[in-house]
C-alpha cells in the first residue's frame, strides 16, 4: 500500500528523524477524511508492519533503549517505530542498533496509534477489526534467536551507552544532564562542518 507511509507522515510533525512518532490525534484527523475501505486497508497494513517488526533482535534493542521491555511494551515499541515513518521502520528491520538517530525519547511507546483506525471505523458503525485473523498475529513468537537479558547490552553497546544517559541512578552524585542538551549535541554532530 503505497499511501500507508504517506498517511503516517501526515500524522507527524515536519522535521528530521528525531521528530516524535505520529500523533494518534493527528492520525485520527487524517483517517477521518478517508473512505472506510481505505482505512481498513491502512489497518491491515499496520498489522503487517507490526508482524514484520516482530523479531527478537529488535526486542533486544528495545529492551536496551528502555532499560527493560515486556511483551506488551515490545508491541507498543513496534507501533512507535511505525509512527516514526518509513526510514525508521527500514532501519529497525535491517539493523536495530542504528535506531539512535531516531530516538527523541527512551520512552519508545505509541500504544494508541494502532487503535485510531478502529476508533474511526467504529464511529461509522463498522465494528470488525480489519486486521484480526486476516493478516496474522503480531504477537506470535518473534522470529530469530531470543536475547539474554544479562548480555543484551553487550549486543547493542551504542544503544546501551545512549540510553544509560537517561536511566540515571536514583541518587546521583550530580544532577543528570537534560535531554535537550543531548539533543542539541546530536544535532551539532549531524550538521555539516563550517
Amino acid at each position: 500500500m503505497a499511501e500507508f507511509w504517506s498517511i503516517i507522515d501526515q500524522a507527524r510533525q515536519p522535521g528530521g528523524p528525531t521528530t516524535p512518532s505520529a500523533s494518534p490525534e493527528a492520525l485520527k484527523k487524517v483517517l477521518a477524511d478517508l473512505p472506510s475501505e481505505q482505512i481498513q486497508e491502512f489497518m491491515r497494513e499496520f498489522w503487517r508492519k507490526l508482524i514484520e517488526l516482530n523479531k527478537w533482535d529488535l526486542w533486544g534493542a528495545g529492551y536496551v533503549i528502555s532499560g527493560g521491555m515486556g511483551d506488551d511494551s515490545f508491541h507498543y515499541f513496534r507501533s512507535w517505530i511505525i509512527g516514526k515513518g518509513r526510514d525508521c521502520f527500514e532501519v529497525a528491520l535491517k539493523d536495530p542498533s542504528g535506531l539512535i538517530p531516531f530516538l527523541d525519547t527512551v520512552e519508545v511507546d505509541n500504544e494508541l496509534l494502532e487503535y485510531v483506525g478502529l476508533e474511526v471505523l467504529e464511529g461509522r458503525g463498522i465494528t470488525d477489526d480489519p486486521g484480526e485473523g486476516k493478516v496474522g498475529n503480531p504477537d506470535d513468537e518473534p522470529s530469530g534467536e531470543p536475547f539474554d537479558e544479562d548480555e543484551v547490552d553487550d549486543q547493542y553497546p551504542k544503544l546501551a551507552s545512549f540510553s544509560a544517559k537517561f536511566h540515571v541512578d536514583p541518587n546521583p552524585a550530580e544532577p543528570p544532564p537534560s535531554f535537550g542538551f543531548f539533543q542539541s549535541l546530536l544535532n551539532r554532530l549531524r550538521s555539516p562542518k563550517r
